[in-house]
């Protein structure tokens, strides 16, 4: 379950379906990856769909996972017994 967000538009979009930060094209994605974090129990629940690419981060971001979004876009948060804190939604390059 998600218990925190790292960023607090992300959290209003989870909560209205909508935010002016993020792009229209990616909207309906993006929920539907939300939503799986949010009824995942173990972090080996997201290797499903392949397309998820999860995978730990390194360096500053040490301790978090991450999963794909679209293109460059991914959820990057920390998996704590069960539940997502300190969710984020990065673009890299």
């Amino acid at each position: 379950m998600i218990k925190s967000f790292g960023q607090t538009w992300l959290a209003e979009f989870w909560h209205t379906g909508k935010h002016k930060r993020v792009p229209p094209e990616l909207a309906a994605r993006l929920l539907r990856k939300l939503d799986m974090l949010n009824r995942a129990f173990d972090y080996k629940d997201l290797q499903a769909p392949p397309s998820n690419h999860l995978h730990a981060l390194h360096g500053d971001r040490e301790g978090q996972l991450a999963i794909s979004v679209s293109g460059s876009w991914r959820l990057c948060f920390r998996f704590v017994e069960g539940n997502i804190y300190d969710l984020e939604l990065v673009q890299y390059h």
